[in-house]
């Protein structure tokens, strides 16, 4: 059993900012204003902190799932920092394609809404914190009489 999360309200708001994989981290200020310790530093899995937050509605943290690679993994891995990617020298997440196929890049700064497309185009899934959304109303059941 799931629920749906309603987060059109912030689809657009928050930009992609950190990824340490199964999460991924979403951001209502600048990239260049994001930070976090060490975030320039290589290699960032094993360097970088996670981002700094001012405010309780900066950062936004959701799950997922799929086929996707840190750029620190798969055939085209290099180390590279979180400074370098919020710049968008390299994307957080991509696929690799062994046939033949197009790849997905997941670059810096997309929004969560355009996150959520791609992670499902490569076959994954997002999962958002129930707390950043309404839940649907829970309708009383009716009862037949026996």
């Amino acid at each position: 059993m799931f629920t749906r999360v309603d987060l059109s309200a912030v689809q657009t708001v928050y930009r992609l900012c950190y990824v340490r994989t199964p999460w991924a981290w979403f951001t209502r200020i600048p990239l260049d204003q994001q930070w976090g310790e060490h975030w320039e530093r290589a290699p960032y899995m094993r360097e970088a902190g996670l981002p700094y937050s001012d405010k309780p509605d900066q950062i936004l943290k959701v799950g997922f799932d799929g086929p996707l690679l840190s750029p620190e993994e798969g055939e085209h891995a290099h180390p590279c920092s979180v400074q370098e990617v919020n710049a968008r020298h390299v994307p957080w997440l991509r696929t690799e394609s062994y046939l033949g196929g197009p790849t997905i890049h997941i670059m810096a700064g997309v929004t969560l809404r355009r996150f959520t497309e791609l992670v499902e185009l490569a076959g994954g899934m997002v999962y958002a914190p129930l707390g950043w959304g309404e839940l649907p109303e829970v309708q009383p059941m009716s009862h037949a009489a026996s």
